[in-house]
């Protein structure tokens, strides 16, 4: 299955942000993703994110907490200082309650704790661009 998102007579496939900057962990998530139809691009690092997101204007970003350099939180706070608005999941092994409070307060749309399903991962993906088609966001 294809999710689509932008607009226009033909459609495109969801762009997603991957985040990750395990080698074994990055390789098996872009096949998943790319199997499942979307159209991926990816970055190990926070600064790399960041970059990442002005370059190629993702329609989500799965991110990591912990990250060389600039960890997850930081990623998602400048991301939202400057006005971007893209839907974020946290993909992380980190599960504590305070680091799911405080992605929420920075905004993320979903936590997932790792271990996790790819099953899970594809079904939370789809139902935030889902929800994210009506919500309008900036891009600037």
């Amino acid at each position: 299955m294809i999710m689509e998102m932008r607009g226009g007579p033909e459609r495109q496939a969801a762009r997603l942000l991957l985040v990750e900057d395990e080698p074994v962990i990055l390789e098996l998530l872009c096949d998943v993703l790319n199997d499942a139809g979307f159209d991926v691009v990816h970055a190990t690092t926070g600064t790399g994110a960041v970059r990442a997101v002005h370059q190629h204007h993702p329609d989500l970003i799965t991110l990591d907490v912990s990250l060389p350099g600039m960890d997850g939180f930081a990623v998602i706070r400048q991301l939202r200082e400057s006005g971007l608005r893209i839907p974020v999941i946290f993909l992380t092994a980190r599960d504590s309650a305070e680091d799911r409070e405080r992605a929420s307060a920075l905004g993320a749309e979903d936590y997932i704790s790792k271990p996790f399903s790819l099953e899970e991962l594809l079904r939370r993906v789809r139902a935030v661009l889902s929800r994210a088609e009506t919500t309008d966001r900036s891009v600037e």
